[in-house]
């Protein structure tokens, strides 16, 4: 493992702050929809759950794993007492990274430049304390951040799969007064993006895109033209999920492979976690 490893933090403010998107193929929320778990727009709007502003084209609802059952892809939506997500940091070229020390999660992007939720300058410096180190598939670390103002805030730090091997991420998740954690599917790749659209009820299909390719682009680097290319992107469930098919480079070939994305709660308002569904 390389001594510095080279991060970047991508957060729903990160994008608000610098306008960063990929649409055009270049790197550069907040009423939810309901309705049974695969419900294209349409159906959500049938069963009085709203409808998107661009309906969806019609697909078969989505068949989650097994393992997937009590996890963020299958739980009922978070609330303001459960926490949010404020970052998933990239550790670019890392390569087959199993454990990250403690010392070396402190120093990440995101963590050692922690911003409460809905702050997007430095107000109060806040030192980071974390419980000990995050190995890759594992569960939660606790980190107590502590600022020279007097603020404490309480988070959990994992360590994730992203779409390139070569990069896994760290997932920074604020605990809320529920102190509820964060419940992923063990070995998966995880990323996120945002949807441009004020609220999930107006996502479309293009966003719904734009969020796949956001998502996946982001774990081969924050510059440059983007590798991930999305088709048969699907909006389900009045915006609580999305659905699509990704095309992106891995082991020197290109692969595609379907993403999951449900919608939760953001340092900002709500973005989606995208998981990668199995191949099978």
């Amino acid at each position: 493992m390389p001594t510095e490893l080279r991060t970047r933090a991508i957060s729903r403010g990160t994008f608000l702050r610098s306008g960063l998107a990929l649409a055009g193929g270049v790197l550069g929320a907040t009423a939810l929809g309901s309705g049974p778990l695969g419900a294209t727009d349409a159906e959500a709007a049938t069963s009085g759950a709203g409808a998107s502003a661009a309906q969806a084209k019609a697909a078969s609802p989505v068949q989650l794993p097994t393992s997937w059952k009590s996890t963020a892809f299958t739980a009922p939506l978070p609330s303001t007492h459960d926490g949010y997500i404020s970052s998933w940091t990239a550790l670019y070229g890392a390569g087959p990274l199993t454990s990250l020390s403690a010392k070396k999660v402190a120093q990440a992007d995101g963590i050692s430049n922690f911003l409460p939720y809905g702050e997007y300058e430095q107000k109060e410096r806040f030192t980071p304390h974390v419980a000990g180190t995050v190995r890759l598939d594992g569960g939660p670390v606790r980190i107590r951040f502590v600022g020279n103002k007097g603020r404490k805030f309480t988070a959990e730090v994992r360590l994730v799969r992203s779409a390139d091997p070569k990069s896994p991420a760290l997932l920074l998740h604020v605990l809320g007064k529920s102190a509820t954690s964060l419940v992923l599917p063990k070995g998966t790749p995880i990323v996120w993006g945002t949807p441009p659209a004020a609220s999930l009820s107006k996502v479309k299909t293009a966003d719904a895109r734009e969020v796949l390719e956001q998502g996946v682009g982001f774990s081969f680097g924050e510059d440059g033209p983007n590798p991930a290319h999305a088709s048969g992107a699907t909006v389900l469930d009045g915006g609580r999920h999305i659905v699509g098919s990704v095309r992106f480079p891995t082991h020197a070939t290109r692969v595609t492979r379907r993403w999951f994305g449900t919608a939760v709660r953001a340092d900002g308002g709500w973005t989606y976690l995208v998981a990668e569904l199995p191949k099978s």
